[in-house]
């Protein structure tokens, strides 16, 4: 073993200080918790913690092998396992956070000898932050559904287990169709429309529909536009669900500028002031619209636009997305950039993600020019846009769907003159 007198520098000094201050945190936070929950005795505080990522550092000083440590922890594993057996047979059903908390205090305390200080200090701060969520991770499983808690798996399997393993290669006809982009392409609108819903969840609700509208146009314009129509056949009042609904493909214009920038920017620089014209027209309609409603007849009925992360959508999303890139590749190469505009202009009718995503990927691949990609682009949202003011007529009568269908034509109007224009 080297001789510590000797050897021991300034540096070892600002590592003994770091595990010292990384234990207090770790070792304060559980002794504030403690103290929260009111208990006679505890397992470990500040002053354990902190005395545990001490010794962790000076066996690393210490020794430069791992015999020393093994020893250390070992012996500091039978004290955990007898102090919580005999806090268990007090208190059964006693969690093992503070004692795990104690290992990973010692392996951080070591981590700080080994070269590995800045981790260290990041995982101290970690590991606290983690102890005092507690009560919030608690809040948070109990409000939650077991759908909701299935989707966030579906959604973390399609983007960590099923996207690696998807071939990055060109399929099909006109090399239309590449898997792994298909599917990164349902991870991403999968991904928003999942942000979408939880923001509804837990903004939306109670809280008006011109917010309400907001956050669902991050999920679904058409789907919250459906619902807010339906809320004004029921009598919720009409200017309050005109703003929302504006609001709602106001979203939808800035969601089409994402997934724009996502996939090619040379395409976002042309389309980006008409989206922009397009959404301060919609804003401004929205917000004078919402200052004129009659606020005692306001219906606070929260959004109905389901589970955004049912597998069955998802596949019928990638369905879509492939369908239009073939449908594009085949009338870009018969009947050149008028071709993509047509298709635009019929997918618009049902859904602007998957056109936009594919406009965006053949300009990418030099497949069309970009000003053909940005001019389908808002082909298809015009397209979009027309049916959902129509929808709104049609369900939510002319109290509401008047000013709908006055301010989606202002939308389109102010985004077509921009981009022909501009």
């Amino acid at each position: 073993m080297p001789d510590l007198a000797a050897d021991i520098s300034l540096s070892d000094l600002i590592h003994l200080a770091v595990a010292l201050a990384i234990g207090f945190l770790i070792g304060f936070e559980r002794e504030h918790a403690h103290r929260i929950e009111a208990r006679e005795r505890s397992f470990a505080g500040a002053r354990t913690f902190s005395l545990t990522a001490l010794s962790g550092a000076l066996a690393g000083l210490l020794d430069g092998s791992l015999l020393l440590p093994s020893v250390l922890l070992a012996s500091i594993a039978v004290l955990t396992a007898v102090a919580y057996w005999a806090m268990a047979r007090e208190k059964p059903g006693a969690g093992g956070t503070t004692e795990i908390a104690l290992f990973v205090t010692f392996l951080l305390g070591l981590a700080a000898t080994r070269e590995l200080v800045v981790e260290a200090a990041i995982g101290g701060v970690a590991t606290a932050i983690i102890l005092s969520m507690k009560a919030r991770v608690q809040r948070v499983a109990s409000a939650l559904s077991e759908g909701e808690l299935h989707a966030a798996l579906r959604l973390l399997a399609i983007s960590v287990i099923i996207l690696p393993i998807l071939p990055d290669q060109d399929f099909g006809p006109y090399g239309a169709l590449n898997p792994r982009t298909i599917w990164l392409m349902v991870v991403f609108i999968s991904g928003l429309s999942f942000l979408g819903y939880w923001l509804i969840k837990f903004l939306g609700e109670g809280r008006g529909v011109l917010l309400t509208g907001l956050a669902g146009g991050l999920a679904s314009s058409t789907a919250t536009t459906l619902s807010l129509s339906r809320f004004a056949k029921e009598g919720a009042e009409g200017r309050a669900v005109a703003a929302g609904i504006i609001a709602a493909n106001v979203m939808m214009l800035i969601r089409v500028g994402v997934l724009t920038a996502a996939i090619s920017r040379a395409v976002l620089a042309t389309l980006w002031p008409a989206l922009l014209a397009g959404a301060a027209v919609g804003a401004a309609a929205a917000l004078y619209l919402w200052r004129g409603r009659n606020a005692s007849r306001e219906a606070e009925t929260p959004l109905e636009i389901g589970n955004p992360m049912e597998i069955r959508p998802a596949l019928v999303f990638a369905a879509l997305l492939a369908v239009i890139s073939l449908a594009a590749g085949f009338s870009a190469d018969e009947f050149g950039n008028a071709g993509l505009v047509v298709v635009a202009l019929i997918s618009g009718l049902a859904d602007v993600d998957a056109l936009t995503l594919t406009a965006g990927r053949q300009a990418a691949s030099g497949a069309v020019g970009v000003d053909p990609a940005a001019l389908a682009v808002m082909a298809a949202v015009a397209s979009n846009i027309v049916v959902k003011g129509g929808m709104a007529w049609a369900i939510g009568g002319a109290r509401a769907g008047t000013p709908v269908a006055m301010a989606l034509a202002a939308i389109i109007a102010a985004g077509g003159v921009v981009l022909f224009v501009f």
